[in-house]
């Protein structure tokens, strides 16, 4: 038994598939200049959240509505709250690219992954590359089975007064 992986149900472990079409497929179209620094556990810091799906760029019509949009059930995403491990695979990573780190706390650039999102049949998960006054958000769409079928990415200034 692997006590380094993630213990999960039927479901996919999508914040897994986002990250790792983020590393090899998204950084190839949209690479950093610095290394990006990665936070192995999924702690999903509230400070952090989004409670808006980015989505201008998908195929698929998202409402922006906020009650339109839900998270994903732990009930039904987990065995159970005891078997939560949520820390990302790292060990395949370029070290070249990124920087591993335990907590939220160093330099920008930082990469958060956000907790599943679903609308009707589909599952969002929001790939968040942020730096000190601005960001990127790259929204990875899947179907149930954790198929990618489409994704985009928006900006965003923040202005500090």
């Amino acid at each position: 038994m692997n006590l380094d992986c993630f213990s999960q149900s039927e479901n996919p472990f999508y914040e897994q598939l986002a990250f790792d079409f983020y590393k090899e497929s998204i950084l190839k179209v949209f690479p950093v200049e610095k290394k990006i620094t990665v936070f192995k556990s999924l702690n999903y810091d509230s400070s952090e959240h989004i409670t808006y799906l980015p989505s201008d760029g998908l195929k698929m019509s998202v409402p922006k509505e906020r009650d339109s949009i839900k998270i994903l059930e732990y009930k039904k995403y987990w065995k159970s709250f005891e078997d939560m491990r949520l820390d990302l695979d790292l060990k395949n990573i370029d070290r070249k690219q990124f920087k591993i780190k335990k907590s939220n706390r160093g330099y920008f650039p930082k990469l958060f992954v956000h907790y599943p999102k679903t609308y009707r049949d589909r599952i969002f998960v929001v790939v968040h590359e942020k730096y000190q006054n601005s960001g990127k958000y790259y929204t990875v769409e899947f179907n149930q089975q954790g198929k990618i079928i489409d994704w985009c990415t928006s900006e965003y200034t923040s202005v500090t007064f």
